[in-house]
């Protein structure tokens, strides 16, 4: 699936907690290639309050992205993400029975690609009993699992 439909169909919530696992220069290197700009001083905004009103306004951003810049940032975004979700990597890949060192392979993921849709099904059953449905589903989608629903 096309990281920036994964990407508008994800919560808010999910959304701020994918652009905080960057570092703050590539966000803010994010901010400027997306020209998103701090608002200007104020007293009764609070320094959390400015940031989260700049990821607010990339999230509606990326929502409506058309093009092949904004897809490699949300693509990008997505995986410096899924790093930090290595458990939930480490539990599909051991489901599959799939070798992997917590959570990373050393091959081809196309494995993904050719399972059959009951495996599929009961993948994600096997996910949303330790995860966030919304969390196995964006990895889901990024690895381009058939027969998702």
């Amino acid at each position: 699936m096309d990281p920036v439909l994964i990407t508008a169909s994800m919560n808010e919530t999910t959304f701020a907690e994918m652009v905080s696992c960057s570092s703050r220069q590539i966000r803010e290197i994010l901010f400027s290639q997306m020209n998103i700009k701090p608002k200007k001083k104020s007293l009764s905004l609070k320094v959390h309050e400015k940031r989260d009103e700049r990821v607010r306004r990339l999230h509606e951003r990326l929502k409506t992205a058309a093009g092949k810049k904004e897809s490699d940032i949300c693509r990008e975004l997505i995986r410096t993400w899924l790093y930090t979700k290595r458990p939930m990597l480490k539990s599909a890949l051991d489901f599959l029975g799939i070798e992997n060192e917590d959570g990373l392979v050393s091959i081809e993921t196309d494995f993904f690609n050719n399972l059959s849709a009951d495996k599929v099904k009961a993948l994600k059953e096997h996910l949303e009993k330790s995860f966030p449905l919304e969390h196995a589903l964006i990895y889901l989608q990024f690895m381009e699992v058939p027969h998702l629903e």
